[in-house]
């Protein structure tokens, strides 16, 4: 298994990519790659909300998905992370 399927395991992440349990893998599997503005803007979230075990859960599947030669970071894996982020401040 590599670092990406076990980041991707982590069940923290459900309520993130799955908040309804309808999917059966994580994200749409869609949408390109994600800009560099879209990245920047999931790190500044994640910045402000360290140490919570989800964030950090969303931190080490990025870093998996980033550190992985073969995969891109697309937008149906940041934008559930943005939004669940954002969430976090209301």
């Amino acid at each position: 298994m590599d670092d990406v399927e076990r980041e991707g395991r982590n069940p923290l992440l459900n309520k993130v990519y799955m908040p309804r349990g309808s999917l059966l893998e994580f994200g749409f599997n869609g949408g390109g790659p994600a800009t560099d503005r879209q990245k920047t803007y999931l790190r500044a979230l994640l910045a402000k909300h360290v140490g919570d075990p989800t964030v950090e859960a969303i931190r080490d599947y990025m870093n998996a998905l980033r550190d992985d030669p073969e995969m891109t970071i697309k937008v149906c894996d940041v934008s559930p992370a943005i939004s669940y982020l954002k969430s976090l401040d209301n």
